[in-house]
Protein backbone atom coordinates (compact mmCIF):
# COMPACT_ATOMS: atom_id res chain seq x y z
CA UNK A 1 0.00 0.00 0.00
CA UNK A 2 0.95 3.29 -0.66
CA UNK A 3 -0.40 7.58 0.14
CA UNK A 4 -0.92 9.76 -1.85
CA UNK A 5 -1.52 12.76 -0.61
CA UNK A 6 -3.71 16.14 -1.45
CA UNK A 7 -4.51 19.71 -0.36
CA UNK A 8 -7.27 21.94 -0.90
CA UNK A 9 -6.08 25.08 -2.35
CA UNK A 10 -7.18 28.75 -1.77
CA UNK A 11 -9.63 28.42 -4.59
CA UNK A 12 -11.07 25.08 -3.03
CA UNK A 13 -9.08 22.65 -6.00
CA UNK A 14 -7.72 19.48 -5.05
CA UNK A 15 -3.89 19.51 -5.57
CA UNK A 16 -1.63 16.36 -5.36
CA UNK A 17 1.59 16.97 -3.14
CA UNK A 18 4.20 15.43 -2.57
CA UNK A 19 4.66 13.01 0.70
CA UNK A 20 7.53 14.26 1.94
CA UNK A 21 6.65 17.74 2.40
CA UNK A 22 3.08 17.27 4.04
CA UNK A 23 5.35 15.12 6.44
CA UNK A 24 7.39 18.15 6.95
CA UNK A 25 4.38 20.20 7.12
CA UNK A 26 3.02 18.23 10.08
CA UNK A 27 6.27 17.95 11.96
CA UNK A 28 6.83 21.70 11.86
CA UNK A 29 9.93 21.32 10.57
CA UNK A 30 8.35 23.11 7.49
CA UNK A 31 5.47 25.97 6.42
CA UNK A 32 2.59 25.36 3.82
CA UNK A 33 4.70 26.78 1.40
CA UNK A 34 6.95 24.54 0.65
CA UNK A 35 3.50 22.50 -0.75
CA UNK A 36 3.90 24.58 -4.22
CA UNK A 37 -0.07 25.84 -3.51
CA UNK A 38 -1.68 28.37 -1.68
CA UNK A 39 -3.52 27.23 1.06
CA UNK A 40 -4.96 30.08 2.54
CA UNK A 41 -5.56 29.90 6.65
CA UNK A 42 -6.57 26.15 6.56
CA UNK A 43 -4.09 23.50 5.84
CA UNK A 44 -6.70 20.81 4.83
CA UNK A 45 -5.46 17.59 3.46
CA UNK A 46 -6.83 14.41 2.24
CA UNK A 47 -4.73 11.11 2.65
CA UNK A 48 -5.72 8.40 0.25
CA UNK A 49 -4.52 4.97 1.20
CA UNK A 50 -4.01 3.15 -2.31
CA UNK A 51 -3.51 -0.71 -3.52
CA UNK A 52 0.28 -1.06 -4.65
CA UNK A 53 -1.53 -3.53 -7.63
CA UNK A 54 -4.38 -1.51 -8.73
CA UNK A 55 -3.98 1.88 -7.90
CA UNK A 56 -7.25 2.21 -6.53
CA UNK A 57 -8.06 4.08 -2.93
CA UNK A 58 -8.64 1.82 -0.23
CA UNK A 59 -9.97 4.67 2.22
CA UNK A 60 -9.91 8.49 2.45
CA UNK A 61 -8.48 10.39 5.23
CA UNK A 62 -9.40 13.68 5.88
CA UNK A 63 -7.87 15.89 7.73
CA UNK A 64 -8.65 19.97 8.70
CA UNK A 65 -6.33 22.08 10.52
CA UNK A 66 -5.93 26.32 11.40
CA UNK A 67 -2.57 27.94 10.21
CA UNK A 68 -0.96 30.91 11.79
CA UNK A 69 2.00 32.54 9.89
CA UNK A 70 1.83 29.45 7.13
CA UNK A 71 2.44 26.64 9.87
CA UNK A 72 0.12 24.08 11.70
CA UNK A 73 -0.78 25.41 15.50
CA UNK A 74 -0.47 23.05 18.52
CA UNK A 75 -4.19 23.78 19.24
CA UNK A 76 -5.12 22.76 16.00
CA UNK A 77 -2.99 19.66 16.38
CA UNK A 78 -4.51 18.71 19.61
CA UNK A 79 -8.15 19.37 17.99
CA UNK A 80 -7.47 16.76 15.18
CA UNK A 81 -5.97 14.17 17.53
CA UNK A 82 -9.38 15.00 19.37
CA UNK A 83 -11.29 14.31 17.10
CA UNK A 84 -9.68 11.46 15.76
CA UNK A 85 -9.57 9.73 19.46
CA UNK A 86 -13.22 10.33 19.89
CA UNK A 87 -13.98 8.53 16.32
CA UNK A 88 -11.69 5.21 17.03
CA UNK A 89 -13.29 4.99 20.99
CA UNK A 90 -17.20 5.15 18.78
CA UNK A 91 -17.71 8.50 20.50
CA UNK A 92 -17.68 11.70 18.74
CA UNK A 93 -17.07 14.98 20.33
CA UNK A 94 -19.18 17.22 17.79
CA UNK A 95 -17.31 20.04 18.08
CA UNK A 96 -14.16 18.84 16.62
CA UNK A 97 -16.12 16.74 14.20
CA UNK A 98 -17.46 19.46 12.42
CA UNK A 99 -14.58 21.34 12.27
CA UNK A 100 -12.78 18.45 10.68
CA UNK A 101 -16.09 17.43 8.13
CA UNK A 102 -16.88 20.56 7.38
CA UNK A 103 -15.26 23.08 5.14
CA UNK A 104 -14.62 21.00 2.25
CA UNK A 105 -15.66 21.58 -1.48
CA UNK A 106 -19.05 20.65 -2.32
CA UNK A 107 -17.56 18.90 -5.21
CA UNK A 108 -14.72 17.07 -3.85
CA UNK A 109 -16.14 13.30 -4.94
CA UNK A 110 -15.80 14.59 -8.42
CA UNK A 111 -12.76 16.72 -7.60
CA UNK A 112 -10.88 13.56 -5.94
CA UNK A 113 -11.58 11.11 -8.01
CA UNK A 114 -10.34 13.41 -11.39
CA UNK A 115 -6.94 13.99 -9.02
CA UNK A 116 -6.47 10.07 -8.43
CA UNK A 117 -8.39 9.14 -11.94
CA UNK A 118 -10.47 6.87 -10.73
CA UNK A 119 -14.31 6.14 -10.34
CA UNK A 120 -16.39 8.54 -8.35
CA UNK A 121 -17.60 5.13 -6.57
CA UNK A 122 -14.17 3.96 -5.33
CA UNK A 123 -14.30 6.65 -2.57
CA UNK A 124 -16.64 5.23 -0.64
CA UNK A 125 -14.66 4.40 2.66
CA UNK A 126 -13.55 7.58 4.46
CA UNK A 127 -12.70 8.55 8.12
CA UNK A 128 -10.60 11.46 9.59
CA UNK A 129 -7.63 11.81 10.54
CA UNK A 130 -5.10 9.21 8.66
CA UNK A 131 -1.59 7.60 8.87
CA UNK A 132 -0.19 10.58 9.37
CA UNK A 133 -1.87 11.21 12.43
CA UNK A 134 -1.98 7.68 14.21
CA UNK A 135 2.52 7.75 13.47
CA UNK A 136 2.70 11.14 15.44
CA UNK A 137 0.19 9.90 18.24
CA UNK A 138 1.79 6.34 18.53
CA UNK A 139 5.03 7.20 17.74
CA UNK A 140 5.77 4.73 14.64
CA UNK A 141 7.11 5.58 11.62
CA UNK A 142 4.09 6.42 8.65
CA UNK A 143 6.05 3.25 7.34
CA UNK A 144 4.88 1.04 10.19
CA UNK A 145 1.29 2.68 9.68
CA UNK A 146 1.10 1.28 6.27
CA UNK A 147 2.31 -1.92 7.28
CA UNK A 148 -0.88 -2.19 9.47
CA UNK A 149 -3.51 -1.16 7.11
CA UNK A 150 -1.49 -4.34 4.70
CA UNK A 151 -2.18 -6.38 7.30
CA UNK A 152 -5.50 -5.23 8.52
CA UNK A 153 -7.02 -5.26 4.71
CA UNK A 154 -5.36 -8.39 3.84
Amino acid sequence: MFLRYLVVDSMGQFRLVDSLAVEDVWAGRRGVDVLGHAVGNEFRLVTVLCNDEDLMPRKCFFLRTKLEDGRITDTSRFDAYDSMTEHSRGTYDILADDHQLDGWPDDWHQQLAVALDVPVVELRRVGIGGPLLMADMWGFSVERILQYFEEAYG
